[in-house]
């Protein structure tokens, strides 16, 4: 196991700053997820600058500003997903990024939208999963957080069947999302663990998607990272907080203690 913060508790203009007291740390089993827009090209031009000078252990969040996989295969929205990704692919295998995350739609839809766009969304995940497999990258499909109105892409059955129909598609669990979802995280850690090679650390009140502290909320982390211990072997935990949580850097070591320590547990 690996432990990463993501530079998302910072923002875009504080990326850099935030990457140096990571790289700081001088521990390899410790380091940084990078978020890895392509919208922008002069913040992809400094990612691009940053990422070669790390030593430390890194991971990428995938774009999904101005990315929607669920677009109509051959729009121009779509060549514009898969040349982004394409992008983050070939910079993620020039430096051995342990993952790329994978949003498969920002949207919520009317019911009879669904069916295309499924599957629109898993046109691309096929291919971009068959692509990762090529260059050696681990892309993993997260689990996403079902908003207030209209309809989810997938619900938490059609999740786990993400799994099946793509026998070689990865995961990331992200924990705040299964909280809001009630994704039934550890029956999925039992049937697909070995494929699951990441997680995202957050909580939140079990209504919406808070992206708080994981001491504060509904879900029970220690309990989940037992659940990692026990069902993956090499999975990366990643802490994703939003920058309203103002958490110092001593505490943020801290709380990456405890959950090395939670998943010590689970064993």
């Amino acid at each position: 196991m690996k432990y990463f913060i993501s530079d998302l508790i910072v923002g875009m203009s504080h990326f850099s700053e935030f990457a140096d007291w990571i790289e700081s740390q001088r521990n390899p089993e410790f380091g940084i997820e990078f978020t890895a827009f392509t919208h922008n090209s002069s913040y992809w031009q400094a990612l691009s600058k940053k990422v070669p000078t790390m030593t430390c252990p890194l991971t990428f969040h995938g774009p999904y500003v101005q990315i929607e996989a669920t677009s109509d295969i051959g729009s121009s929205e779509h060549q514009w997903l898969m040349e982004s990704y394409k992008k983050v692919f070939a910079l993620a295998a020039a430096n051995q990024v342990r993952h790329i995350v994978f949003h498969y739609s920002q949207l919520q839809f009317d019911k009879e939208e669904i069916p295309q766009k499924q599957k629109n969304a898993y046109h691309v995940m096929r291919d971009l999963t068959k692509l990762a497999n090529q260059m050696g990258i681990n892309f993993v499909i997260e689990n996403l957080c079902k908003q207030k109105e209209k309809h989810h892409l997938f619900t938490n059955e059609e999740y786990f069947q993400i799994f099946d129909n793509i026998p070689d598609a990865k995961s990331l669990i992200d924990i705040g999302h299964a909280n809001v979802n009630r994704l039934d995280i550890e029956k999925f850690l039992a049937i697909y663990g070995q494929r699951v090679k990441g997680f995202h650390v957050h909580n939140n009140d079990g209504v919406s998607d808070q992206h708080l502290d994981y001491h504060n909320g509904t879900a029970d982390i220690r309990e989940i990272m037992h659940w990692i211990g026990k069902y993956t072997t090499d999975a990366d935990i990643v802490l994703e907080y939003e920058p309203h949580e103002k958490l110092l850097h001593q505490e943020l070591l801290e709380e990456i203690a405890e959950l090395k320590g939670w998943v010590e547990e689970g064993k």
